[in-house]
């Protein structure tokens, strides 16, 4: 009898166990979608006041058809859509972090009635991000949309279709959809450069913008963009404050790609070189201001080939220091015997940002590279 007893016991267990294994088997889509909310919530915890966000999730969900109405045959109203639309008023992703939890669900369609033949279509929502927002499938991992336009507009999720003789008059729930928005900076120059090489002193004095200052490696964490302007054109070119590289940002060490990310939209590549040379810590050698500017290329390359062919100015940075005319002299000489083959480099300007030296001279090439270049396009196209 007890042997009876362990037997359906254990047969219980086992049946429980099936149960719960069928179970999870067929509610899988919810436990994805579980963890993607949880990914969610520590992006939400690693984001502090006051930091840039330029990584965010959302949830999505398009909107419910209506109901159709058999009777007189009507119509249900169609689901509203969720659209991604570029604005350049945004230049982070700070807006879209606080947004009603990050949810972004379009309205439902209006059901046809005995008054209402055809229902009207639902409420469109739309997420507002700057241009150069990509937005991602969590789970799938496809690229859904590249915003790289100013003014346009992306479907991101559609509504479902109203009520009808097509669907027996019966709707459905709208489809939702996890996305990962990242923002890869649209500027028309991108300062690359060590940490503490000076890049946002530059900023600071080339544009009207404020970033963080100080004489300790990795002081801008974030990506900053400045507007420098031209008194007499009233010209206006866009200059990205990138955090600093560090050897192996390739294989994503350091800030590593979300650094790099931010490069691959930029048309022009200033590179800023402390013209005493960099080095990083006490266990690491110390680089030449052409050492450095090896390493950098050597960086941009492995992440994407193909990056250096595009406009590269040099600055080199700290001429108000001691031995700066022989560091640079020699970074002249370098360059033209090893590496002007390989890398083609537009100029290479001596700057300080403490004295203002080569500053001016500075700013008229980055205005002639970007509105020379838009010249000869538009004289391209004149028929």
């Amino acid at each position: 009898m007890a042997q009876r007893k362990l037997c359906t016991r254990g047969f219980g267990v086992a049946r429980s166990l099936l149960a719960l294994q069928r179970r999870l088997t067929t509610s899988q889509p919810k436990v994805i979608d579980r963890k993607m909310m949880q990914d969610m919530v520590k992006e939400q915890q690693k984001f502090k006041k006051g930091e840039i966000c330029d990584s965010v999730y959302i949830y999505t969900r398009g909107g419910a058809g209506g109901q159709g109405y058999r009777r007189k045959n009507g119509v249900g109203g169609n689901g509203g859509n969720v659209w991604l639309e570029a604005l350049p008023v945004y230049q982070n992703l700070n807006h879209v972090h606080h947004h009603h939890n990050r949810r972004y669900v379009a309205g439902p369609g209006d059901n046809a009635t005995n008054e209402i033949i055809r229902g009207r279509q639902g409420e469109d929502s739309v997420v507002e991000v700057p241009p150069g927002t990509v937005a991602t499938d969590i789970k799938t991992g496809e690229i859904v949309c590249d915003v790289d336009q100013e003014n346009t507009r992306y479907l991101l999720q559609g509504g479902e279709k109203g009520g009808s003789l097509v669907n027996n008059y019966k709707s459905k729930r709208g489809e939702e959809r996890f996305l990962r928005l990242v923002l890869k900076s649209i500027a028309d120059v991108g300062l690359v450069g060590y940490p503490n090489a000076g890049k946002s002193s530059l900023l600071s004095v080339l544009s009207t913008a404020t970033p963080t200052i100080g004489s300790y490696p990795f002081t801008t964490l974030k990506p900053t963009v400045g507007h420098m302007q031209s008194i007499d054109t009233k010209q206006i070119v866009k200059i990205a404050d990138i955090p600093g590289l560090i050897e192996g940002a390739s294989d994503n060490r350091g800030l590593g790609h979300v650094f790099l990310q931010h490069i691959e939209r930029t048309k022009v590549l200033l590179f800023v070189l402390d013209v005493q040379g960099f080095k990083l810590n006490l266990n690491t050698p110390h680089r030449t201001p052409f050492e450095t500017f090896g390493y950098l290329c050597r960086e941009l390359e492995l992440y994407m080939a193909g990056l250096t062919r595009r406009p590269i100015v040099v600055a080199i940075n700290k001429m108000d220091t001691g031995g700066s005319d022989s560091e640079f002299e020699e970074f002249l000489g370098l360059y033209k015997t090893k590496l002007s083959k390989m890398i083609r480099v537009h100029s290479i300007v001596p700057i300080s940002c403490y004295t203002g030296q080569g500053l001016d001279q500075l700013q008229d090439i980055l205005f002639e590279l970007k509105y020379k270049k838009r010249r000869k396009v538009e004289e391209s196209n004149v028929v």
